[in-house]
Order: structure tokens, then sequence, then C-alpha cells
């Protein structure tokens, strides 16, 4: 499935227009050159009603592709990997085969339904049912039974766990439960992968993460990350030395791009930054938001979809793939975050950061360093979506209203509903 409003023949506007730093505070740059998506407010409807929800469930994330893990949580021959998709009453196993190859399967025995593998991550070479002794091959075939002369007209042949669709992009692993996917994971993603070909995704490692439950609809967390017109008020505390320049006083983006149901955002970095005597000693060892230029990127040699304006002054870029799945790539790291919907008012995230793992003292207190800042970061993200989910419930107010630089939310919007009335 791949609702895509009209996106992809933006309003002819000169080059120039989103290179130069002055022509970041031009305003409606972003509604003349994508007119399509208007500029009236959007509904609140969506993100309070059961109904909305439901029809979520059934025609998005029953039939889009979903990114679950990366290859390095099943690195080896019998590795495998437990996702719970709560919103969809699944288990979903993901297993690398003696041959190498990676598999998914519904985590249920074929004998009476059990749940076959209860550990979240590990290692076997086989899987036995803890309920009759059932035993799988990490091929997902069915290898022994328990007095098996004693059942009728029966094959093991024709009863191993029942395989989901799966497939990987840039190492990571994403899976279709649709019986019969409408396009491979290739065609799906579209345009992303031309724009991230050759990002080294490989040369990270995962540094640390978080995970969460929220009380709030999954779509109010997944505008929280879509957007940079929050980040001089709410990340003042945090972020505000690098959000807030004289010349780009509301961190107006550099580019915006859509492609099919995806989106992408590009964020300057204030060139008169000067960071404090902490988070100085921070960016000599490792990786951190408040350091321009970590010379892990080549710039000469970046994928197009890397600071695509190749401004002179750039922090990272922000990609939200189709439904729940957002990367940021950054000259030094990349972050990634999952918005999995529990119920009409509930979710649960997990946000990851991939970095060079750190060799040295230095490198380890550099890492725990800005370890400590993107947490108070993510919190501050993620302190109001309660509360606005509460509100939201009074009908107090009936729409939301957008600026031009929120213009992510009107494709996001717009996708949703593509795809719901589809």
């Amino acid at each position: 499935m791949r609702p895509t409003p009209e996106s992809h023949h933006p309003k002819t506007r000169s080059p120039s227009m989103d290179m130069k730093t002055n022509d970041l505070l031009l305003p409606h740059r972003w509604a003349e050159k994508y007119p399509q998506f208007g500029t009236e407010p959007l509904p609140i409807e969506p993100v309070i009603s059961q109904e909305f929800f439901e029809l979520e469930r059934d025609k998005i994330f029953r039939r889009a592709w979903l990114q679950v893990c990366r290859v390095e949580d099943v690195p080896n021959p019998g590795s495998y990997f437990n996702r719970h998709l709560e919103l969809l009453n699944t288990h979903v196993l993901i297993t690398r085969g003696d041959d190498g190859q990676l598999r998914a399967f519904h985590n249920m025995c074929s004998h009476r339904c059990n749940k076959l593998v209860w550990q979240e991550q590990g290692q076997a070479r086989f899987h036995d049912c803890k309920f009759h002794g059932w035993i799988y091959d990490s091929a997902g075939r069915l290898v022994d039974v328990p007095d098996e002369g004693n059942f009728f007209n029966f094959s093991k042949d024709d009863n191993g766990l029942t395989p989901i669709h799966i497939d990987t992009w840039q190492g990571f692993v994403f899976i279709c439960l649709d019986a019969k996917p409408q396009q491979t994971l290739r065609e799906y993603l579209g345009g992303v992968v031309d724009m991230l070909e050759g990002y080294p995704f490989d040369a990270f490692e995962l540094g640390y993460g978080y995970k969460s439950r929220l009380d709030c609809n999954w779509k109010i967390a997944v505008d929280s990350q879509q957007e940079a017109y929050h980040a001089c008020y709410l990340h003042r505390r945090t972020l505000g030395d690098i959000c807030v320049a004289k010349d780009n006083p509301f961190m107006h983006a550099l580019d915006i791009q859509f492609f099919g149901p995806h989106r992408m955002i590009s964020l300057p970095f204030p060139g008169e930054y000067s960071p404090t005597p902490m988070a100085e000693i921070s960016a000599r060892h490792a990786w951190t938001i408040k350091k321009e230029g970590h010379g892990t990127l080549d710039p000469n040699t970046l994928p197009k979809g890397v600071n695509p304006t190749r401004a002179k002054h750039w922090v990272f870029d922000m990609y939200l793939i189709w439904p729940n799945f957002w990367i940021a790539v950054f000259d030094g790291a990349y972050q990634t975050h999952n918005f999995w919907p529990t119920a009409v008012d509930g979710m649960y995230q997990e946000i990851k950061m991939h970095i060079v793992p750190p060799r040295t003292p230095s490198e380890l207190f550099a890492m725990e360093h800005a370890k400590c800042m993107n947490r108070d970061t993510w919190v501050e993200d993620f302190s109001t979506l309660e509360t606005t989910q509460t509100v939201l419930r009074s009908g107090g107010k009936t729409h939301f209203i957008l600026q031009d630089e929120e213009i992510l939310l009107r494709h996001f919007y717009a996708t949703l509903e593509a795809a719901v009335r589809s």
C-alpha cells in the first residue's frame, strides 16, 4: 500500500531560493512550492476518533511495510528477534536460518497456537513449544512432534510456522503482514532509497536508546517530530543555543521534500554558535548534536539526500518513512524513532542512537555527556503529549492551526486520509 497525495511536482522555483540564508525567512515559501497541501486548519478528529483508529489499523498497518529491527539484531545463523505488534494482535518472530537467510513468521505453534518463543532476543537452532513440545528449526520447519502417529492425516511438511513477508534496506528489517503486498519494499520506499544511497549506516553501532509508553495518539507524537518550529521554545534549555540564529531565529528549514507517502526536512546549524566549556570538551572526543561537522561524511561525496542543499551550516536531516518510522541522519551518527499505536489514546515508542562506539575513556565520557543531553531533549519533546491528548477530548477546539514550516503535518494527514478512505 502506498497512498500518494500529489507531492512530486512542486511549483517551479529558482534553485537558489532554498540555498540562501536570507531566503529561509521568506513567508509562505513551502505553501508556494507545494500548493497541493493547502493552507487551511486541519481537523482534530483523526487523533481522537476510535473509528479512525480502527481504519488506520486495518487500512494502514495491516498493509504497510513496517520497520521492526536491524540486521545486527539477528547477526548469526540461529539468531532470533521477537516483536510484539500490539495494535495488530500479532507476535512476529524474525530468524536467521543456518543458510544465513532472514525469515519472519507468526510466533505461534501450529498445534494449539501457543506462543512459541517467549524471549525478546537470543540464539537457538531450534524452538520448542512449551505446551506440548513441538519443535521447529530456525527456517520455520516443523521437525519433531511427540506422539506424531496419533494425529490424523498429518504431515510435518505442511505444518511449519506461518511465514510473513520480510525484506531489508540499508540494514533495516521490514515486514509486511499483507498476504499479497502491493509493492516490493524497494518500490514502497521509492525516492527515499535514492536520497540516502551511500549513507554509512553500517559504520555506526547502537550506542543507547529509550523505550516508553505514552497516553496519547501516535500521530500526536509523530507530529512533534516533523517540524522545528517548537525547538526554539520547547528546547530552549537544552538546544536553544543551536536552534536560534540571528539570521534564522525560528530555525526555518533548509529544504523539505516529499516522496509519495514519505517526507523529509533538512535543518540548519547556527554559524555563530559558541559551546559551553563542557560541550566543547565533549565535542573533541565524540559525536554531539552541538558540533557542526564530525568528519564522518566526506562533504565532496555526500549522498544527494544528506544536506541536500549543500548548506554551509547544516545539522541534520529527518526522514519520516510511512507510516511510523523516523530516521535522523547526522555527520557522525544517526537516530531512529518508532511510533507504535496501541490504542486511540495510547502508544509505545522506541528511540535508538547509533554512533561510532567509544574506544577510550575520553570517548566514553563524551558519549555519556551526549547521551544525557539527548535524554533531556527527548523528555522535553514528550512532556506535552499526554496533556495535549487530554484536552483534545474536551471538544474545546475542532482544528489545528498550522504555519508554513509545519507543512510536513499537512502531507502526513493528507496521506492518512487517502489511506483510510481508499
